[in-house]
């Protein structure tokens, strides 16, 4: 006698990718939530926690990987209302970072904010178990995108840089 059990599994698991999509198209469309804001007079806060897929893309300062790209995950923590977010990356390694459990992990802190209906990013990515110097992010999100785009550099050797993006993988 087959058991109904497989069938119910399949049901759940339909409705938990459901509720995980319109869960991140809520994170995306909740920037109406006035705070602290970093300065910008009227401003509201954009709410961008949730996890994201990216890229980021090699500069012409590094010879051997120019024009690379190297694909991670990224998570964002952020308290309702606050400016302030962090979160965890991990990536591929390609020589930067220490490679932990298959990936290169890297704290992140910065702050999130809109202006003029851009979502504007920016945080310093920390490699964890290694030596490597923070590597500083700055990117917007124009008003009806779900595509975030910017630069990333190190503070340190500002010609030491390249372009990343990142998209909420729960909305392709």
């Amino acid at each position: 006698m087959k058991t109904p059990f497989p069938a119910i599994l399949s049901v759940f698991q339909r409705m938990q990718s459901w509720l995980l999509q319109a869960a991140a198209l809520v994170v995306l469309a909740s920037c109406a939530v006035p705070a602290g804001n970093g300065g910008l007079t009227g401003a509201a806060t954009p709410n961008v926690q949730g996890i994201y897929q990216g890229s980021y893309t090699y500069g012409g300062a590094y010879q051997k990987l120019a024009g690379q790209t190297v694909s991670f995950e990224i998570s964002l923590q952020q308290a309702r209302g606050s400016s302030k977010i962090k979160g965890v990356t991990k990536e591929s390694y390609t020589g930067f970072g220490t490679l932990k459990d298959g990936f290169v992990w890297a704290d992140i802190t910065g702050t999130c904010e809109d202006e003029d209906g851009f979502t504007h990013l920016q945080f310093t990515k920390t490699y964890r178990h290694s030596k490597e110097p923070p590597v500083a992010y700055r990117g917007s999100l124009p008003p009806g995108s779900s595509l975030l785009a910017g630069t990333w550099y190190f503070p340190s050797k500002p010609s030491d840089s390249g372009m990343f993006q990142i998209t909420n993988m729960y909305l392709q």
